[in-house]
């Protein structure tokens, strides 16, 4: 009955010591997010920057991946396009406002210092508004649309660089 014992102990900690190794995810530095638009209201914008590296670092960490500043893989992002497209239609009292947001970007995946993957990718959002008989208050800048195209955008770089 002993002897089982110390086996059963034995079992369990080389199971243990195997899930250990298992279980740990692949680690990704976080490059630099640099903001590559030159006309526009959002030409050099730093908030853009940041606010798509916040939500790239919570992306790479959703699809399983750890961040570890010392990780050989790093991932650096260029933005290179951001508008927001307006259509608007209107017939007597009725009318119809849509805006499409826009942000196109690079990604550049380095693996030891030199360059593995390159990918580019487009994000979108749309709004529509519509009214009757009453003045439409559309055409506003919307933050949260702004938001769903940088995670549109940020989803399809990490998916594309298959890390």
């Amino acid at each position: 009955m002993r002897i089982k014992s110390q086996y059963m102990k034995l079992l369990l900690f080389l199971l243990s010591f195997l899930f250990t190794f298992t279980i740990t995810a692949q680690e990704v530095k976080m490059g630099k997010v640099t903001n590559q638009i030159v006309l526009g209201d959002f030409a050099g914008n730093r908030d853009l920057a940041f606010g798509v590296q916040n939500i790239l670092e919570e992306v790479i960490q959703d699809a399983g991946y750890d961040l570890n500043p010392k990780s050989s893989l790093e991932i650096t992002v260029d933005i290179l396009f951001f508008d927001v497209k307006k259509n608007n239609v209107q017939l007597a009292v009725y009318s119809k406002n849509t805006d499409v947001y826009t942000i196109i970007a690079r990604a550049t995946l380095f693996k030891n210092g030199k360059k593995k993957k390159i990918v580019n990718a487009k994000g979108q959002a749309k709004s529509i508004s519509t009214a009757t008989l009453v003045v439409d208050e559309g055409g506003k800048f919307s933050q949260a649309n702004v938001s769903t195209a940088m995670k549109k955008l940020c989803d399809q770089l990490v998916s594309k660089l298959k890390i």
